[in-house]
């Protein structure tokens, strides 16, 4: 399993906290009601999301800054469901909107194009995708019987739900959109986002079953009786509801949703600021900073290989930059599924691999596993602006070919720390030495320098 896909195990898994805490956990706490332990807990939340919007903005993301700020005043409207009493909009009918709208509004800003970051056209487009809010919104409040067959329409006979079951077609609906996202710089969000549906919809599920306890209480039933008789007892029954609602909001369970939903979406923009300063664009494997930082502080036993692409810049002449760049990516693909982390890409067509406890000879065993494996496999020119896509190699054996078959080989060339070499950089010189011993006699091939007896190796 990809360490992005244990990330996202993780999160999935932070995502039933929520869920667990409404089955585990009391209402009430010596008879007072819980929201006393929470009622400090959103600040601290709203400069969290405050905080990721401000760097999608820095990434100058149009969608993901949009996103994030309409989760904000989400989080905020949840958090004090009375906000839009005045709408006529009450904490029930709130819960349902954001349920069934929230999904298919990220469905439908996911599927507008990116285009300039501060270009109004752009800011227009996405405030179209707050359609769904505006018209849900407009009916909870003008034509609550429309609004209702909405809510409760059933697609399939299944009791129980508190949520709409639309709410369940708009994150299908969702998650198509991520599943067919092609944006390699969104698309990592977007699955995160789509993750973070689990402890939102948990939270939305808790907030309408505290509500329906609420509305349910015999003291509230009572009330409700007694508001049918006339106008000041409807009036002093609103009043009860509001008080009840607002002693028991935020509750815990929606406190704890929005707390990994900010956990996660913070870890997750961290993530793609490191991977814009420390992942190179092009094949996707560790750059030449992130190199540069683990060398500095490198001791004790180690081996540094440099390898470099043969014949890349006639490949170039011969058949463009673009067949020059899925080249790139096909050996930073091996590389890096070959020798995971300790792989980066050093400049130009040359690659570099470092391998901390591992010895001289340990550590040609595995480049030159690397270059044989890289002399075997098939590569075929491709369209003009075609990429090309990680396949497995059954799947490569499979899938016709027409292009035409060249033959793609590395030079290597490897180096171990000795008495005379004081830092990594002296190791990466010798390494660079072997490594043009390595094209001098005849390329596709390693070479090991070896630093005390002042000679070098030649293996193929």
């Amino acid at each position: 399993m990809s360490k992005t896909a244990k990330t996202y195990l993780i999160y999935a898994g932070l995502g039933l906290i929520p869920a667990f805490l409404y089955k585990l956990l009391p209402t009430t706490l010596d008879g007072e009601n819980i929201h006393f332990l929470t009622h400090s807990f959103p600040y601290p939340l709203y400069m969290g999301l405050a905080l990721v919007g401000f760097l999608c903005f820095k990434l100058n993301q149009n969608r993901l800054l949009f996103s994030v700020l309409l989760l904000l005043g989400i989080c905020f409207l949840l958090f004090n469901p009375l906000t839009l009493n005045f709408l006529d909009i009450g904490a029930k009918g709130l819960y349902y909107v954001v349920a069934m709208s929230f999904p298919l509004t990220l469905a439908i800003m996911f599927s507008i194009r990116e285009t300039r970051p501060m270009d109004l056209p752009n800011f227009g487009r996405l405030l179209s995708s707050l359609i769904p809010f505006i018209v849900l919104g407009y009916l909870v409040t003008r034509d609550v019987p429309l609004f209702s067959k909405i809510a409760f329409f059933k697609i399939l006979p299944v009791k129980g739900l508190l949520l709409p079951q639309l709410a369940f077609v708009s994150l299908a609906i969702f998650g198509v959109v991520i599943l067919l996202q092609r944006d390699l710089i969104v698309k990592p969000f977007l699955r995160v986002l789509g993750i973070t549906m689990i402890p939102l919809m948990g939270a939305l599920w808790s907030g309408l079953a505290l509500y329906s306890d609420i509305w349910n209480d015999p003291k509230m039933k009572a009330l409700a009786k007694l508001a049918k008789s006339s106008v000041e007892d409807n009036k002093a029954f609103e009043l009860s509801l509001n008080a009840e609602v607002s002693s028991a909001f935020p509750s815990l369970q929606l406190v704890a949703a929005f707390t990994v939903i900010c956990g996660i979406l913070l870890h997750t923009i961290f993530q793609m600021y490191w991977h814009r300063v420390y992942v190179d664009e092009l094949t996707d494997i560790s750059n030449r900073r992130a190199l540069d930082e683990r060398l500095s502080s490198m001791t004790g036993e180690y081996a540094i290989a440099m390898m470099d692409i043969d014949h890349f810049k006639d490949f170039n002449d011969t058949y463009g930059h673009d067949e020059g760049d899925n080249v790139l990516r096909l050996v930073g693909g091996l590389l890096s599924e070959e020798l995971g982390d300790n792989v980066y890409r050093y400049g130009g067509e040359e690659f570099c691999a470092v391998f901390k406890g591992v010895s001289g000879e340990d550590a040609y065993m595995y480049v030159n596993k690397v270059r044989r494996k890289l002399e075997e496999r098939d590569f075929y020119i491709r369209k003009p602006n075609s990429k090309r896509e990680h396949t497995s190699r059954s799947h490569r054996k499979k899938k016709k070919r027409n292009g035409k078959k060249v033959q793609v080989t590395i030079s290597i060339g490897l180096a171990s720390p000795g008495r005379k070499t004081k830092t990594a950089g002296d190791v990466i010189k010798l390494a660079d030495l072997a490594l043009y011993q390595a094209k001098k006699k005849g390329r596709n091939r390693v070479v090991v320098w070896e630093v005390d007896n002042k000679k070098s190796s030649t293996a193929v």
